[in-house]
């Protein structure tokens, strides 16, 4: 199974495509003088424009620029606009020119520990050679050669201060596209065989603690997610089934132990903790989520078990990633500040961008708003398949004539889900529907306004299997209700609202905290809908409550959204 590329899907009108544009419309009016000016002052260069600082000026901007430059290639390959295209070989062209000249210096751009500024670069030329039609065999040949001569090789257990254990997915990436063997025993150095072991062999994932980088007893969350991301990547490139198992243990470890209710992971200065000291950050502290680099790692990590098995359920998780973490992010500032830190305190939170101007997020930032695109639609052989429901059209090339569906909806703020079929002709194959888990009632599917009764669950997909017709229409209802998602199954809490996939915060004008002053968890009945807001709630005879998604609220808007629901609270009225 493949996820379809940018230049197949076309966001329409909603919250996903206002996301991308406004995430565009900030990374294009970055000028390039400014981005590469430290390159070239090291370089000896004419270096116009001014100084990014914070965590920018610390890395002169290799930190970044590798993403950066992916971000345009694939603005390109999803809107067409030139200028995104020149950006982007503008930047590589320049960064070539300054890595030439400062190559054998005291401080050349990439050094023995550049292992995240040389991970993103080489998937940067990769975007550039996919997405811009610019050759780049040549300099990922200089790039392996690089890694094979001067990358370190200590490769210590848990080492997030170098993240080198992220190499081999860009690496056998590299091999597959450009056919380069030698790319592929690079990235076997790098493997993280280590960390694999323990969910390959079934052991504690907690028994072996970090031996450098920043100092935990834990393992940093978004690099270790996205370590087996390489090892998805290996399991392409050799199709050893160690790889696949180690992967998919991996998921359901993150799934049944790590996932908040919003998607997120990570509490707690970006740890994979045990769930009670996850419980226990979500009291203490208001780093709950890493949120622009985590919620990529798992888009990844997402897209490649999808593609793997043909499984359905991976996209549960993206799913809860766009809703609450993505079109959750308050704008940037032109300081490059970003939502780093999404807060899930229990004593109340807010959104609020980081202090650091341009951190590791705004290098994350436009890749993760992008990838949104390639997590919407899949096809094999066989049919095609809708992962997430939202407002956006695909073409599908099936058996040389085009096949273009149309999806319109304002889900999630409604249940319904239409399309439409356009094509030359009658085609046969299977149109394949992901089935959510937070359905309140049946997945129903009517076509051309008759309600079918044939359709197979087959991997946690609801498939379609017939002969369509041009101008066909399938209408899919999704039915959604309020719930309530409890953090620890067996304590039945700390508790969460929802409704279908969206995460609900809430306003709460009372003394102390909600779960102060009231019972939580029987709140879910006294739920009133408000009439014309979609997703908003008041509360039966309590004027300090109300509930509303967290995507709308905004920067320094007090909100409650997980509920201590298992302390004790000093009052308790019904």
């Amino acid at each position: 199974m493949q996820a379809f590329d940018f230049h197949q899907v076309k966001l329409l009108p909603g919250m996903l495509r206002d996301t991308v544009t406004e995430m565009a419309d900030f990374y294009r009016a970055i000028p390039n003088d400014d981005i590469l000016k430290y390159m070239r002052e090291a370089a000896g260069l004419p270096a116009p424009g001014r100084y990014l600082t914070g965590w920018y000026a610390h890395s002169r901007g290799m930190g970044t620029l590798g993403q950066w430059v992916s971000a345009y290639c694939r603005l390109y390959a999803l809107t067409g606009n030139e200028a995104d295209c020149e950006k982007a070989i503008e930047l590589i062209e320049n960064f070539w020119l300054c890595h030439d000249l400062t190559r054998d210096s005291k401080r050349p751009l990439l050094g023995a520990r550049s292992f995240y500024a040389f991970e993103k670069l080489v998937r940067a030329l990769g975007d550039l050679q996919i997405y811009a039609a610019y050759p780049m065999r040549d300099r990922v040949i200089q790039l392996v050669d690089f890694a094979l001569e001067k990358l370190g090789r200590s490769n210590k257990f848990g080492d997030n201060g170098a993240e080198w254990y992220t190499l081999p997915e860009s690496l056998y990436e590299a091999a597959i596209l450009f056919d380069l063997p030698k790319a592929a025993e690079a990235a076997a150095i790098w493997e993280y065989r280590d960390f694999w072991d323990l969910f390959n062999d079934g052991h504690d994932p907690f028994s072996r603690k970090p031996e450098a980088g920043l100092y935990s007893d834990f393992c940093h969350a978004y690099s270790h997610v996205n370590s087996f991301n390489s090892c998805a990547m290996a399991w392409q490139y050799h199709g050893d089934p160690y790889y696949l198992k180690a992967l998919k243990s991996f998921y359901i470890f993150m799934q049944e132990t790590q996932v908040m209710a919003t998607g997120g992971y990570g509490p707690e200065f970006e740890h994979l903790m045990p769930k009670d000291r996850i419980i226990n950050a979500l009291r203490t502290s208001h780093d709950s989520f890493e949120t622009q680099c985590d919620s990529y790692a798992a888009f990844r990590l997402c897209r490649h078990l999808t593609e793997i098995t043909g499984e359905a359920v991976y996209g549960n998780w993206v799913e809860s990633l766009i809703y609450n973490a993505v079109v959750a992010t308050i704008p940037m500032t032109p300081e490059g500040k970003v939502l780093y830190y999404s807060d899930y305190n229990m004593y109340g939170a807010c959104k609020f961008n980081r202090q650091d101007n341009w951190t590791c997020c705004t290098g994350t930032r436009p890749l993760l708003v992008i990838d949104m695109v390639r997590q919407i639609y899949y096809h094999d052989d066989a049919g095609l398949c809708v992962s997430q429901y939202t407002p956006s059209e695909v073409t599908w090339e099936k058996d040389d004539q085009m096949v273009r569906l149309i999806q319109g909806t304002a889900f999630p703020l409604e249940d319904t889900v239409r399309m439409t079929l356009q094509m030359d002709q009658s085609r046969t194959f299977a149109l394949r529907l992901r089935q959510p888990p937070w359905l309140a009632g049946p997945m129903t599917v009517a076509i051309n306004g008759e309600q079918v009764h044939d359709a197979v669950p087959e991997k946690g997909w609801l498939s379609l299997n017939r002969t369509w017709q041009p101008g066909d229409t399938i209408t899919v209802l999704l039915p959604q209700k309020a719930w309530l998602h409890a953090l620890d199954t067996e304590k039945n809490g700390p508790n969460a609202f929802m409704h279908g996939p969206v995460a609900l915060a809430a306003v709460y004008t009372g003394p102390q905290t909600p779960n102060d002053q009231m019972n939580v968890r029987k709140l879910i009945d006294r739920l009133i809908p408000v009439p014309g807001r979609p997703l908003h709630y008041t509360v039966e005879n309590c004027d300090t409550l109300a509930f509303k998604p967290f995507y709308e609220f905004q920067e320094n808007e007090r909100y409650f959204l997980y509920h201590d629901t298992t302390a004790h609270a000093t009052i308790r009225f019904p």
